[in-house]
């Protein structure tokens, strides 16, 4: 029989009044999406006026004014900027195995007895039976089998096979695999092989805009709302969580609901850049969240309270997982000073939440029998034990911080002319390729929409910042003067993580917003 998380023993908790809940217990809920039922993460529809308000004068205004200003910036970039560029096989080396796009290099074959069947495995057969002790990498794209891009634009399913250890944070390519053609080309098949790897670099492009990077935004609306919801305003753990959900409800709802939406792609807009409409893209969507059946490099999306980026086998991981330690570190202090009588909310929240987001850890994950915060080895610079509440808050707070600003600030500084969204030209099918005209690989308009959209929605566009954060510990006696002192050492350890950090710093200190505001 399932336990009640709202008794301490036999006893129903004492009931607060609506007064000390935000928007007095009416707040935000989640909800299925009223466009997407099915295959979503779930949404919130309702949010309070007052959240919609603040971002329309902080965010959405700006919009409003890059959209009827920033045209002739990106016209001018367009018609000086005609062509694709050139990419070297280090520069597609350095862009799919070190900068953000590498949280898509899988590390599934080198592991096939958990993958015995991933048809991957025979795909690059031939190469991996040559050099039977080299570790090897893949970058799957093949998601793009699911787009359905407009009449003059194309796109491929691709896959690319890389090997070996970092050099200067790069892994060395050796192989592209057509999805649908089934044709593989190597470094040595000329102007076939550089077109082909514009096919991979657009299918990373589309990938981390338009399905991967989803799952940082949306999956969280649901702690966000329920968290506002559930919790008492002055608990610890609400003032802990409250800043990082600060202007993201009516950011995420818009990107869903709204008419003007960037993913609807409607053309008469100049920063609707993707190569196929709504229907077209909604494949990408569904399959980011719900994964794709057989294939290790699109699993479901389930809750981790350890950041995936762990599994990143590259520098880019390695940086998340730096800041990622940093607030794990901090969180860990924070929430053994929440006061006992503080449990019994926490335990209704995270079994709301459990309802609402796949595997989000249940109360008896939380507090044993006794009522005690159970803790749990790790092997981390500043931890060896972690309370196990800890992890699941320190994800929740880096997911929405550092996870997010650092996709979009990386992301935003790719060059679109070597990593396009749209095609004019058919993929490779034979090795038989004429030199490439790079100038007639995209129009002017493409890149002129491309460059409009990093502007509006790619590049940072900060309100507030993780590095000045204050959550709120004013409250009398020792011990929110404790909380106030951990607050305190956070904003410098925070600094202290980005002055030692042993990997390129994907962004600054300073442009890491601490909610999702773009």
């Amino acid at each position: 029989m399932m336990q009640d998380s709202t008794k301490t023993g036999n006893e129903l908790p004492k009931v607060r009044p609506q007064s000390d809940y935000l928007y007095e217990r009416r707040g935000p809920w989640p909800q299925p999406q009223p466009a997407h039922p099915f295959g979503f993460a779930p949404g919130v529809v309702h949010v309070p006026k007052d959240e919609a308000r603040r971002w329309r004068w902080h965010i959405g205004l700006r919009y409003i004014w890059t959209t009827l200003t920033y045209w002739p910036n990106a016209a001018w970039y367009a018609w000086t900027h005609r062509s694709l560029e050139p990419v070297n096989d280090e520069q597609f080396e350095d862009i799919l195995t070190h900068s953000s796009l590498s949280k898509f290099l899988s590390r599934e074959l080198n592991e096939r007895d958990k993958y015995p069947h991933n048809e991957k495995l025979t795909i690059f057969k031939e190469f991996l039976d040559k050099e039977p002790n080299e570790r090897f990498f893949v970058s799957d794209f093949s998601l793009m089998k699911h787009l359905i891009s407009y009449p003059g634009i194309y796109t491929a399913a691709t896959m690319t096979l890389f090997k070996g250890d970092r050099v200067n944070g790069r892994r060395k390519v050796v192989a592209i695999y057509f999805y649908d053609t089934q044709k593989m080309f190597t470094p040595d098949d000329g102007n076939a092989w550089d077109l082909a790897k514009y096919f991979v670099l657009q299918g990373g492009a589309v990938r981390i805009s338009s399905s991967a990077h989803a799952n940082l935004h949306f999956p969280y609306d649901s702690i966000n709302a329920i968290s506002k919801s559930s919790l008492p305003k002055d608990s610890v753990l609400l003032r802990l969580l409250l800043p990082h959900f600060d202007l993201t409800l009516e950011l995420d709802h818009d990107v869903l609901n709204s008419p003007i939406s960037p993913v609807l792609n409607k053309q008469f807009l100049p920063y609707t850049a993707f190569p196929a409409d709504a229907d077209g893209l909604a494949g990408l969507f569904l399959y980011g969240y719900n994964g794709m059946a057989d294939n290790p490099s699109y699993p479901h999306f389930k809750f981790h309270a350890v950041p995936d980026s762990r599994n990143y086998p590259s520098d880019y991981g390695d940086f998340l997982m730096a800041y990622y330690d940093t607030i794990l570190h901090f969180v860990n202090q924070v929430i053994p000073l929440i006061p006992k009588d503080e449990y019994v909310d926490i335990r209704v929240w995270t079994d709301y939440i459990n309802t609402w987001v796949p595997e989000f850890p249940d109360h008896e994950e939380f507090f044993d029998a006794n009522d005690n915060l159970i803790e749990k080895e790790v092997d981390l610079p500043s931890n060896k034990k972690v309370y196990v509440l800890a992890e699941t808050v320190a994800n929740i707070i880096w997911d929405l911080s550092v996870g997010h600003a650092a996709d979009h600030y990386d992301y935003s500084n790719l060059n679109i002319n070597q990593v396009p969204l749209r095609l004019r030209v058919p993929p490779p099918e034979s090795k038989e390729v004429p030199a490439l005209d790079r100038r007639a690989m995209i129009h002017w308009v493409d890149l002129f929409k491309h460059h409009f959209e990093r502007k509006m929605f790619f590049a940072p566009r900060n309100v507030t910042l993780l590095e000045d954060i204050d959550y709120q510990f004013d409250g009398p006696g020792e011990h929110e003067r404790t909380l106030r002192e951990l607050n305190k050492q956070f904003l410098e350890d925070l600094k202290k993580t980005e002055k030692n950090l042993k990997v390129y710093n994907y962004i600054p200190l300073n442009q890491i917003s601490r909610s999702i505001q773009y």
